[in-house]
This record gives structure tokens, sequence and C-alpha cells, in this order.
């Protein structure tokens, strides 16, 4: 008799554990993902299914039902296929250092990739003496062109009162484009101070000085070349020699400037020198490009192969001009011979 007034007490408490292992499942399944909660199931054991049993006077006592198979853990999603490595940015080009942008510089590589090429028809040998004036200062200057077998050697020596002798030379060869210089260097009591170096095999102009280095167009020229060749080219075709025509010839100095020089033509007009009258000479200018850049003014008289017989040199702005008139011509020397003063 008691053990059957115990019956609905121990109902009551069974279905109390249930509802409390209910509970307990439900949060951990909320808790934690599926596969760690089975995972924390499986270390604690197999599930073992609980089924109440009331018990009657009346009735037999039913055999324990057996325990019902834990159910199968959900099989664990697939991983995700691995997110492609995003591609590094671009390294943005970094400018070149000085010494790299001093080797080639842009702009005169860029100039004298379209500079014209020119026939040519260049003097014979010739010693040219000019009158020198700067404001007061009166000197002389003396050209002497030489050329022999295929070579020439040019040279310019200046001489004012109370100075140093000073000048320049350019050294080279004679070829197809006409003046073709290998060397042209200042002078100071006739040695070399400084000196622009023409690579032809390399095809490379470089310097003395200033660590620079320059491509070698096709007849380029230096600070005294060009004052026989811009002739030659002129001698070659009349219609260079007509008012508003142009001749452009890369010039380089022995300071490391290298550029083209644009010559415009013009006209003729007559002169009155210290080497007498010229009746007809054709006067050409070149305009700086930049501030303390030179203009040049040069007169070339056809009558003497189109060499210069006058030239005017201003730097600007505010520069004092610096002009040559011819003087007088004297006789033509060959290469290694040296003049008298």
């Amino acid at each position: 008799m008691r053990s059957l007034r115990r019956a609905p007490r121990v109902a009551a408490w069974a279905l109390v554990v249930l509802a409390v292992l209910l509970t307990h499942g439900l949060l951990l399944h909320a808790l934690l993902p599926a596969p760690a909660a089975w995972a924390l199931v499986a270390q604690r054991g197999p599930v073992v299914a609980l089924r109440l049993i009331v018990l009657r006077a009346s009735e037999p006592v039913p055999a324990l039902a057996a325990a019902a198979p834990a159910p199968r853990p959900r099989a664990l999603p697939a991983a995700p296929a691995p997110m492609p490595m995003p591609m590094p940015m671009p390294m943005r080009a970094q400018p070149p250092s000085q010494e790299a942008a001093a080797a080639v510089p842009e702009p005169a590589a860029a100039q004298s990739a379209a500079l014209p090429v020119y026939a040519t028809r260049l003097p014979e040998a010739a010693s040219l003496h000019y009158r020198m004036q700067r404001g007061d200062s009166v000197g002389s200057a003396r050209l002497q062109w030489q050329r022999e077998a295929g070579d020439y050697l040019l040279r310019l020596d200046t001489h004012w009162p109370g100075q140093v002798e000073a000048g320049s030379a350019s050294r080279g060869l004679i070829d197809s484009e006409g003046v073709a210089p290998v060397r042209h260097a200042e002078l100071r009591r006739s040695r070399e101070v400084r000196a622009a170096n023409f690579q032809r095999e390399a095809a490379r102009i470089t310097f003395s000085g200033p660590q620079l280095e320059y491509a070698l167009p096709p007849g380029a020229q230096d600070r005294l070349s060009w004052m026989i060749q811009l002739p030659g080219v002129v001698a070659a075709d009349a219609t260079l020699a007509r008012a508003g025509a142009s001749v452009t010839l890369f010039v380089v100095g022995t300071r490391g400037d290298a550029e083209p020089w644009r010559f415009e033509v013009l006209g003729a007009e007559p002169l009155q020198l210290p080497a007498g009258e010229v009746p007809q000479a054709l006067r050409l200018r070149r305009e700086p490009t930049r501030p303390y850049d030179t203009r040049v003014e040069v007169w070339l008289d056809p009558a003497r192969q189109h060499l210069p017989v006058r030239a005017v040199f201003t730097t600007l702005p505010g520069g004092q001009p610096l002009a040559m008139e011819l003087a007088h011509a004297g006789a033509a020397l060959e290469i290694g011979a040296t003049a008298p003063r």
C-alpha cells in the first residue's frame, strides 16, 4: 500500500527531472554550435532515453524498454572554399635619382630626336682676325679654321688688355654631315680648363667637369664649331639664305649645356667693318630659350665662303653685348701650324 502511495510522487519527480534535462539540452544546443554540442555530448558518454513508467496496482510491471539509439550528430558543414589572396597593389614608380636623371636628361634627349640633318659645303681653310668690343673695352680675336684629309682643327684666341689669354678649341672629323666634333675645350693660357667630349663610337656626349651625359644626335656641334657648320649649311642650300628660313643646330658647351639653337634668317644687309664694306651680309639670329641664356646674332659674307664677318653675343636679361667684327683675313694654315700674332 505504501508503494502505491509513492507512485504518483515518483512520477511527479520524474517529470521534473525530465523537464530539467530537456531545458539543459535546449540551452546547450543554443549556446554551442551543433558540432561543439555533439562533441561535448560525445565526451560525456552515450545518450540514454528515459521512459517514465507509472505503476498501478492492477497492472503488471512492464519490462524496461531498450535504450533508444543515440541520434547521429549532424554532419559538419563543408569548409568554405579559401578566399583568393588579394593581389598586392602595384608600387608607384619612384622618380629617378639625381644621378640617374643627370645621366640622360630627358629634355635634351627628346629635343635632339627631331633635329634636322643638313647637307653642307664647308669653307676652305682660313684665318680670320676680329676686333672685339664689350662696352668701353676693346680687344682682338683670331679664328683659325684648318682642315686636312677628313680632320679639322678650329681655334679661337681672344686678347683683352690686362687680362690672361683665353679662348676655345674644337677638333674632330669632317664627315657626310659636315663638321663632326670630337673634343671641345675652353682654354686659359693655351691650357684646357674644361671640355666636352663627343664619343662617336658610343654615340654619347660627356664632359670633363659636370657628371652629365647626352645622346649624340647627328650633326651636333659645339659652341665654336657652329661658326663653321652654319656657313656650310647655308652655302649648300640657297633656300636657307632667304629671309624667313631657319637652321637648327644642336649645340654643346663645356659646362654641361646642350640644346638646339634655332637660327632665323633675317635677310641680307650692308655692313661697314674694319676689314671694309660687305654689300650683302646675311644676318641670322638665335634667341635665348631660358633666362640668362645667350642671344646670338651673326652676319655671313657670301663673298668669303659665308664665313662670319660679324657676331654679337648678349646674355639676357641685362647682359652687355660682346661684338666681333672682321678686321682682316690672314693666310690659311695647315693643321698643327701656329699663326703669328
